[in-house]
């Protein structure tokens, strides 16, 4: 086929996907009229030869003849809701800046027709969204994935947020060395889990305090420790990706919070069911942390720890902080 004929067929196929979908039709004579526009020699059945050539490749067009017909793209590489619903995680990660954001929403909505556009495009509130301001966040994500591909170890300087509402380096701005394994999204952060060395142990860090962040020739330590890791596990018992021990805790809930403990848990975790039907006992694998402490007092009555005794305890102290504090706001921090 000659060079042109190749050109004109991309124009084609860009003309039914920027100009057609469902609801929206484009006739022979309309589209060789947009192609003539562009350059292109247009002659008789031109354009139904291009769309049976694309049909041959595997895109779908539709035919529709009669008033009101025409050609309509079938089949696009996104439906308007998947479209929808990558924008509004876009739009929803505090953990990638607004410009780039408002970059990677143009990009998505470059898979929608000009009608379908227009209406997404309405829809789009990016600007006064809390929104991470760290600009190397994707390079960071793509050094992580390289390091996990390659099973290299990556250095980086960890920062976090001080009074002024800046991030600062943490430990002078000295190297963090870690062996990252896996990459989560949790309450809508980005976290790398990686084994520390030092320690023995896994930790977590968010992404987008990483910066810096390079690959090492050095290879991936911890491979045994991150092999006891049940992933989805992990995710479902670290609350707000703080550590803390692990602990079976045994809780009886109120039948109100059978949601909340689905939506917490999975559906696996096994609910039993007390005999009045007006509670249920559950009993989960957590990390143990003021932030899960938190979670549980939240529910008042309605959500009892009936063992550990020390997790009682724990959230008892945290109780008891918390009523300090309250009662008097100068009281001094208590001694941990």
């Amino acid at each position: 086929m000659a060079e042109n004929g190749k050109r004109r067929i991309l124009a084609v196929y860009d003309l039914l996907l920027r100009r057609t979908d469902e609801r929206h039709y484009l006739t022979e004579r309309e589209m060789a009229g947009e192609l003539e526009k562009q350059g292109f020699r247009v002659e008789r059945k031109t354009v139904y030869d291009d769309v049976a050539a694309l049909d041959e490749c595997g895109v779908s067009v539709e035919h529709k003849r009669g008033k009101g017909g025409g050609y309509c793209l079938v089949k696009r590489p996104f439906e308007t809701a998947e479209l929808k619903l990558l924008i509004d995680a876009v739009q929803a990660s505090k953990f990638i800046t607004a410009k780039r954001s408002e970059a990677l929403i143009q990009k998505l909505l470059a898979f929608s027709s000009d009608y379908e556009r227009r209406s997404l495009d309405r829809e789009v509130y990016v600007e006064n969204r809390l929104k991470s301001e760290n600009n190397d966040m994707l390079y960071t994500v793509d050094t992580l994935h390289a390091a996990l591909s390659d099973n290299r170890r990556v250095r980086f300087v960890y920062h976090e947020w001080i009074v002024e509402g800046k991030l600062a380096p943490r430990h002078g701005g000295a190297d963090y060395e870690v062996s990252p394994y896996l990459l989560v999204w949790d309450d809508e952060n980005y976290y790398l889990i990686a084994y520390h060395a030092p320690t023995d142990s896994l930790r977590h860090y968010r992404v987008d305090k990483m910066k810096n962040t390079r690959l090492t020739d050095l290879p991936r330590e911890g491979e045994e420790v991150f092999g006891r890791l049940d992933p989805a596990l992990y995710a479902r018992s670290t609350f707000g990706m703080y550590g803390g021990r692990e602990e079976v805790v045994r809780l009886r809930c109120d039948v109100s919070l059978a949601g909340v403990i689905i939506d917490r848990f999975g559906l696996d975790l096994p609910r039993r069911p007390s005999a009045d039907g007006r509670t249920f006992e559950i009993s989960p694998r957590v990390r143990v942390s003021p932030v899960f402490l938190a979670w549980l007092i939240g529910f008042g009555d309605k959500m009892r720890v009936l063992s550990p005794a020390s997790v009682r305890q724990e959230a008892l102290d945290l109780l008891s902080r918390a009523g300090t504090v309250l009662r008097d706001p100068d009281a001094p921090p208590a001694v941990t």
